[in-house]
């Protein structure tokens, strides 16, 4: 939204799980206007939800074949489509976590998330894909998708009411690896950088 409203930069939101309407209301209640954005082709929403409908074994005409396969192969054309409509800046896949579930064995999801890396970066725009933590703490399991990626953001519930974000990751620029209290306002997310996390 910032990119958009501030810098005049074209955005697409390619949602897995929730449907335009519902991203589209939250976005209104936390004072974001994406419809206002779309009208001005700044902002383009790509509907994924289906491709994590597609059964295990599915069908071309009378011919079997994975759905895993199939599903990931719509996946990526709808990207595709999306992007070349509005040559973004930004783009956003939420969430990975299905695929994580579809490709359950590391040795299949790798080449799948590495399929769909390689057509974000080939965009040349900041790409953002969410995922669920399969587990947390210190002591961590780090999830093969973290290896592909650039960088690793992690956002937590510490406490009622206490957001934390802590960048883990991040190629070619110098982080700050603490965990910091962010907000969401009108304006987006803003990270209290000078702030400490107290558990």
């Amino acid at each position: 939204h910032w990119g958009a409203t501030e810098r005049n930069e074209n955005g697409v939101f390619i949602g897995m799980n929730e449907p335009k309407s519902r991203l589209m209301t939250e976005m209104r209640d936390l004072g974001m206007d994406l419809a206002s954005l779309e009208k001005k082709r700044q902002f383009g929403y790509v509907d994924a939800t289906e491709v994590r409908r597609i059964p295990e074994q599915a069908r071309v005409g009378r011919i079997p074949v994975g759905g895993k396969e199939l599903g990931l192969a719509n996946l990526i054309e709808l990207m595709q489509e999306g992007i070349e409509k509005l040559s973004p800046k930004r783009i956003v896949l939420d969430s990975i976590s299905d695929l994580v579930f579809r490709f359950p064995r590391i040795e299949e999801r790798r080449p799948a998330i590495l399929d769909i890396v390689e057509v974000l970066q080939s965009t040349g725009a900041t790409c953002l894909l969410t995922s669920e933590l399969l587990s947390t703490g210190e002591n961590r399991r780090l999830q093969p998708e973290e290896y592909l990626a650039e960088g690793v953001i992690m956002l937590r519930i510490v406490r009622k009411g206490v957001r934390t974000i802590q960048i883990s990751k991040m190629r070619g620029t110098k982080i700050d690896t603490a965990p910091r209290p962010f907000v969401i306002r009108d304006n987006g997310i803003e990270v209290l950088a000078r702030e400490e996390v107290y558990a």
